[in-house]
Formats: C-alpha cells, structure tokens, sequence
C-alpha cells in the first residue's frame, strides 16, 4: 500500500512501509492512503504500527530478566551486609559513613578470632599493672 506523509509542513509520497522511516516518519506525523477519510497520527494506523514494532523487535535489546533477578538479589545481599557491617559502628558513625557513601568491608573490623596485636600483650600488662600497685604500695608505706 502506497502512503503519503506530511513531515515540515510539505507532503511525501507516496511511499512504501519500509521508505517511511528513510523519510522521518514518526509515530506523531500525519499519514494518509487510499481508504482513509482523512489524515491520521502514524501511531493510530494498524498496519504501520504493526510494522514498526515489527521492526523494532529486531533492533531492541535483549533482556535476560532471570540475569536482571540475580543482579537484584546480588545488591540486597551486599546492601544488608552494609547494614550488618554498619552496626558495629558506633551510632553517631553510623550515618556519617551512610551519608559519606563510603562502602565498608570485612577488612575494616578488626577479626576477634585473629586479633592483631602480640599474645603476650595480656601478660605485660599484668605484669605492668602488678609493679605499678607494688611501687605504688611501697610508697604509701
């Protein structure tokens, strides 16, 4: 079917479904052929419409929803071990480092099971503590 458009004020035409987008049609330009009353949105016309989304589907990206679904569940599970993370903080941290937008790790707490300071340290402090109640003894004697 042959169709003529209005595109700038000025008429084109006629022209085949597959010239129409060669020559600016877009789904608001006026288009009319044989049969129709009157001139018409191309979005209204059946059958370039039909072609259009024919057309389209082709071009469009694809969507691979289930991927969509585990990028999702990947970003909740880091966001609530952000939270997680974040209650070890104390409180009037805590909105700071939300605001700041910094991004916390496993590598900024220290591990309770690995602590990193000496085994000994406990001991000398002990022992610290001991000779410093001793001298302390001693000179209020």
């Amino acid at each position: 079917m042959k169709y003529f458009a209005m595109i700038g004020g000025r008429q084109y035409g006629p022209m085949e479904l597959d010239d129409m987008p060669k020559e600016g049609v877009r789904p608001d330009t006026y288009v009319w052929c044989k049969g129709m009353d009157d001139w018409m949105p191309a979005d209204e016309v059946p059958d370039i419409c039909r072609y259009f989304r024919q057309r389209l589907s082709g071009t469009l990206p694809f969507r691979d929803y289930r991927n969509m679904q585990n990028q999702e569940r990947i970003k909740a599970a880091e966001e609530e071990e952000q939270e997680r993370l974040l209650q070890q903080l104390p409180p009037m941290a805590r909105d700071l480092v939300r605001r700041s937008g910094i991004k916390l790790t496993k590598e900024n707490f220290p591990d309770p099971e690995n602590p990193h300071y000496p085994k000994a340290l406990p001991i000398i402090l002990y022992v610290v503590c001991l000779a410093l109640m001793l001298i302390g003894f001693l000179i209020l004697k």
